[in-house]
Formats: C-alpha cells, sequence, structure tokens
C-alpha cells in the first residue's frame, strides 16, 4: 500500500498539471484602408497568439499616424468566443485655412534710409570685427575706426553688445541686432477610440469598421498546444 501511494500522488500531480494548462489562441487583424483610386487595399495583417483572458496589443503605424488596437478573447462554455476589441486611431489633423503665404517686408529698411544709421548685425569680437550693414543694404565686416554713411565705429562694449558710432560730434549706439527663431509647433494630433464587444465561433471574421474607410477584420481561433 506504502509503495502505491507515491505513484497515485504522481498521478494526481500530472492530472493537474494538464488541467492548468491555459487555453492558446491565434488572433488574426488584417487592416484595411482605401488607396489613391478609392479601392480596399491591406496594409497590415499581423498575427499573435495569445491564451485564455489575456489582453494582447497590436501597433500599427507611428506614434503621429497608426493604429493600437488591442483584444482581450475569452473562451466560453459553449464553445464561442468573445473578443472584447479597443482600437485607438491616431492621424495628424488636417492643417487649419491659411491665407495665401505673402513675403514680409522688413519694417526696419525705411526706419534706416530715414535716419541714416547702418544696421549693426553680428560680431567676431575675437577679431574686433563687425557685420555693418549700410543705408543701400550692403553688409561687409568692418573694425573699429572704419566709417560706414559717414558714420565712425568709435568703440565696442562687449558686455551691453553696443556700438558706438559718432559723426560731426554727435555719438550713437547700435545694440547687437538677435534674430528670432521661430519654433516649429507640434502637429495636432486627432486620436479616436472605439470599444468592441462580440462573440463568434472560432475561425469566423468580424469586420470593425473606421474612420476614413478604414476596417480591420478580426478572427480567433483556439490551438491546440497539446499536440
Amino acid at each position: 500500500m506504502s509503495r502505491l501511494l507515491p505513484l497515485v500522488l504522481l498521478a494526481a500531480t500530472a492530472f493537474a498539471a494538464d488541467d492548468a494548462v491555459p487555453t492558446h489562441l491565434k488572433v488574426k487583424a488584417t487592416f484595411t484602408r482605401p488607396d489613391k483610386d478609392g479601392k480596399p487595399e491591406v496594409y497590415a495583417e499581423p498575427t499573435v497568439i495569445t491564451v485564455d483572458g489575456k489582453q494582447t496589443t497590436i501597433r500599427v503605424g507611428s506614434a503621429e499616424e497608426g493604429v493600437v488596437f488591442t483584444v482581450t478573447p475569452k473562451v466560453n462554455n459553449d464553445g464561442t468566443l468573445t473578443l472584447e476589441a479597443v482600437a485607438e486611431s491616431r492621424e495628424a489633423a488636417p492643417a487649419p485655412a491659411t491665407s495665401p503665404a505673402v513675403t514680409p517686408v522688413s519694417p526696419a529698411a525705411p526706419a534706416r534710409a530715414k535716419s541714416n544709421l547702418p544696421f549693426f548685425h553680428g560680431v567676431l569680437t575675437k577679431d574686433k570685427l563687425f557685420s555693418i550693414e549700410d543705408a543701400t543694404g550692403k553688409r561687409q565686416w568692418v573694425p573699429v575706426g572704419r566709417r560706414i554713411d559717414g558714420w565712425t565705429l568709435k568703440s565696442y562694449d562687449e558686455k551691453r553688445e553696443a556700438l558706438t558710432l559718432s559723426r560731426l560730434g554727435q555719438s550713437v549706439e547700435l545694440v547687437l541686432h538677435k534674430g528670432v527663431i521661430l519654433e516649429t509647433p507640434a502637429p495636432q494630433v486627432a486620436v479616436s477610440r472605439t470599444n468592441t464587444t462580440i462573440t463568434v465561433k472560432p475561425g469566423q471574421k468580424t469586420l470593425l469598421v473606421g474612420a476614413g474607410g478604414r476596417t480591420i477584420a478580426l478572427e480567433a481561433e483556439i490551438l491546440d498546444v497539446t499536440k
């Protein structure tokens, strides 16, 4: 009797191990969208293996334009499958309507012509050279002591980035002109989310319709992992 006890325990352990194996399922999602002629085209057809009741995620495209698709398959007692699906679509939002581009005219040019003051564009501190634009719009690198439009470059205050000019006893300061770099705004992304719960037979295909003529054909089947 004592010899049979280990065999009985071993058999019970083997039965429990077999019973603990989860049901495996294969989920296939076919992503379709209209082509340039408006006809449907398949652009992705991923297949994933998961287990009963476990959520799996399928990503198609990029974070800016694409689909994040999650599905949780559950096996019912009658052999049917319940699929809980969530599709999150992302696409670039259409650009707002804008007026035709017009080349801006710098208001600084007339002001310089009226005041007859040069324009201070840049400085090479090590070489002690200054980029100056004269009344005609011509730029040149010149040192202290050079005359531009009748004005003589007298001195430069590096701390204040100010260049002192003089003419006929008159003294003026030109502050270094700094260009402004406009940052390109991040593209706007439109996000749409749909939740669907369906019950189907294994291998039965279900069509989920999204925005813009896009569809997701979903099917799942039970795998026999004992073979």
